[in-house]
């Protein structure tokens, strides 16, 4: 099996890196069946999350920014490589649970991860101009901050271990699926503070990715909205 890690596609989530660190230090031999790339190096250098677009944003789009550009020749690098299985490593200051993030779960091989990965929570995303939507068998983790420790490096690792040997598998997923934004314009500062990532609001709707880091000023909404989740055996 190869395996592309692409970590700091938003240079200030430092999962991807860590993680690879964990693995060389460990000197894993799962080294030989893994590529590791930054996917945002300006950004990673400057410990922000993006320079000048947002590269999770850029594929697929043209124009000259230095992340649009990068996220071309990424595309370019798994193509020419063939890997079986792309994982983007990402991080969220939002509290809420471990989630694997897809743009569909068909496919084999990503099936296949889906069964070997220990997370349990699998959000699909609508189709735009992100690394899962343009990227054959591509699968993000997200990560709330707080729980990026040795043990989580250790699941992940035996996440890829399961994956590579088709060995013990988590057949049981809840699937949430994203139907729209959470719009700033159509809640309270003191609804919003309410809302808890995973669990049904009052709205009708499930939160994802709400909390401080979502009341940034370049952005017009808090998170996103999810489904009633649906449990699946993949």
């Amino acid at each position: 099996m190869k395996i592309l890690i692409v970590g700091a596609t938003h240079g200030n989530e430092l999962l991807g890196p860590r993680f690879y660190r964990y693995l060389l230090d460990k000197r894993s031999l799962l080294l030989e069946h893994i590529d590791f790339i930054i996917g945002n190096p300006r950004a990673y250098a400057e410990n922000v999350r993006y320079t000048d677009t947002d590269l999770n944003r850029c594929y697929e789009v043209s124009n000259t920014s230095y992340e649009s550009m990068r996220a071309e020749q990424i595309k370019n690098y798994i193509a020419l490589n063939r890997y079986d299985i792309v994982l983007d490593m990402h991080t969220t200051s939002c509290v809420q649970d471990s989630s694997v993030i897809v743009s569909s779960i068909e496919g084999k091989l990503k099936k296949r991860f889906l069964r070997s990965t220990h997370v349990k929570n699998v959000v699909v995303m609508p189709r735009g101009n992100d690394i899962v939507s343009h990227v054959s068998n591509s699968i993000a983790y997200e990560i709330y901050n707080g729980d990026i420790t040795e043990s989580l490096f250790k699941a992940i690792e035996h996440d890829i271990e399961r994956f590579i040997d088709d060995g013990d598998v988590h057949i049981s997923k809840m699937v949430y699926e994203i139907k729209g934004k959470i719009l700033k314009t159509e809640i309270s500062e003191n609804d919003a503070s309410a809302l808890e990532n995973f669990n049904l609001s009052k709205f009708g709707y499930i939160p994802f990715l709400t909390g401080n880091n979502s009341y940034k000023s370049q952005t017009n909404y808090l998170g996103f909205k999810m489904q009633t989740p649906r449990e699946i055996k993949v």
